[in-house]
């Protein structure tokens, strides 16, 4: 298509546009022009391909979005191309649960296919890493909950002030079970006594000191795999004795 057969409308209002953001710079202002022509003249052709379904959905967002065809081109590629990728099955994950996250990102986003990508593939993500952890944490997990309260009942305190009864003083410092925190979802949960937590959780426990943090089951977890790769004895197969 020649810059003839392009709308005397559509030619005015590119003009404007690169007069209005040029103000007097002729030379960019030409340039823009230019671009924005061939940018009108590329969506004229453009395949939609899977997307056809939603072209006009896509093209009035774009529109909303900007008065730059260039601008509008990217988008619309964009958009075709997120389109494409939330057509894909994700064999790995349930199909009652990609159709939920679907669902999820259409009401939260419905104009913005590129948003609901992002979004379901997020939550895929989430999904494998989680099977990712139970896999390979929930064969360990008892021993990393013995190991762990080893470590968490070794903690003490020589300033602590201790009183019998009576309030006869008997001395400082004192033994104690430090709390282990845990990102249950959205949630953070202390516990002093760790038991029955879904691998994924399990995997989250760190101790707080202040501002730090000790990951703690990360850390054995990776005690674990150093001994069972530079020992060749696999931990977490063994069986507790009765």
């Amino acid at each position: 298509m020649s810059s003839k057969q392009i709308p005397k409308d559509i030619i005015a209002a590119i003009r404007k546009y690169a007069k209005d953001y040029w103000d007097d710079d002729a030379d960019m202002i030409q340039h823009t022009v230019e671009a924005e022509i061939a940018a009108y003249e590329a969506l004229q052709q453009i395949e939609f391909g899977t997307a056809t379904e939603v072209r006009q959905a896509i093209i009035d967002a774009a529109a909303e979005a900007t008065e730059s065809w260039e601008e509008r081109l990217a988008i619309i590629e964009g958009e075709i191309s997120a389109f494409e990728e939330l057509q894909q099955k994700f064999d790995d994950v349930p199909a009652a649960m990609v159709r939920k996250l679907k669902a999820d990102a259409a009401s939260e986003y419905p104009a913005d296919f590129g948003l609901q990508r992002d979004a379901v593939v997020n939550g895929v993500n989430a999904y494998l890493h989680a099977e990712a952890v139970k896999t390979k944490i929930g064969p360990m997990s008892a021993l990393l909950i013995k190991m762990e309260q080893i470590i968490g009942n070794e903690c003490y305190n020589g300033k602590i002030q201790n009183y019998g009864p009576g309030g006869v003083w008997e001395g400082e410092g004192r033994s104690f079970r430090y709390p282990v925190k845990f990102l249950d979802g959205d949630n953070v949960v202390k516990r002093w006594s760790v038991y029955d937590i879904p691998p994924e959780v399990l995997i989250t426990g760190h101790y707080q000191f202040g501002s730090n943090e000790l990951s703690i089951f990360r850390a054995l977890a990776k005690v674990v795999d150093m001994i069972e790769q530079d020992y060749g004895v696999r931990l977490a197969d063994l069986k507790p004795k009765p």
